[in-house]
């Protein structure tokens, strides 16, 4: 009866581990389905919906069949958004400076499916109202004269950093060294004694030779 109870407890245990591998996710195709992660790249745009306010949106490329690329506030409930396409996929709604976790998943007939091979963070930036205010014609290097910066800031917050901004600047201009142009006086008069002296070099050649033929006549 102990030996029946062995033998029982043997092929249990052996139909347990073969189950378990059965279930393990290897290691070869995990590495392909994270290679084909790897290729999906992502790119972000903003827009104005109805109401007037600005939201982005995230579009998705090389996307693959054998992939699910998700953002997911809980994957059990079902509540994820997903980029569809066979190849590429637009999705909206996005607010300035969210951060947006994108979750790739495997979708295959084998244990890899449903699991995560790639994670990727995209931090949204700020759209930037005061960027087309008049102030920033001729002053496009301020930092908030772009559309989109990284932090969100207040009107006190622009003023304050466009009066630092113009300071700085001038504070700059004082630095620079001012050009003295330079005076050719020497040099013209170096110049002109250099003609002075040929010339004269010239005459004095000129009476010997003369003075030479009269003397050899």
């Amino acid at each position: 009866m102990k030996n029946i109870k062995y033998v029982l407890l043997v092929i249990l245990l052996f139909f347990a581990i073969n189950v378990k591998a059965a279930e393990t996710c290897d290691t070869k195709e995990y590495n392909r389905l994270k290679e084909l992660a790897k290729k999906v790249e992502f790119d972000y745009d903003y827009y104005m919906d109805n109401n007037g306010e600005v939201l982005f949106s995230i579009h998705a490329v090389n996307l693959n069949e054998d992939l699910r690329v998700l953002i997911i506030n809980n994957y059990y409930t079902g509540d994820y958004r997903e980029f569809k396409g066979e190849e590429e996929a637009t999705l909206k709604e996005f607010v300035s400076g969210e951060k947006v976790v994108i979750t790739i998943k495997g979708f295959v007939a084998n244990p890899c499916s449903g699991k995560t091979v790639l994670t990727k963070t995209i931090r949204l930036p700020y759209f930037n109202v005061f960027y087309n205010r008049d102030k920033c014609k001729g002053n496009e290097d301020f930092k908030y004269c772009r559309e989109l910066i990284d932090t969100n800031i207040s009107q006190s917050q622009y003023e304050k950093e466009f009066e630092l901004y113009l300071k700085a600047k001038e504070d700059n201009k004082k630095e620079e060294p001012v050009k003295v142009q330079e005076d050719n006086t020497k040099l013209y008069i170096m110049i002109g004694a250099g003609v002075l002296i040929i010339i004269v070099i010239s005459l004095i050649v000129s009476s010997i030779i003369k003075r030479r033929k009269k003397n050899a006549l």
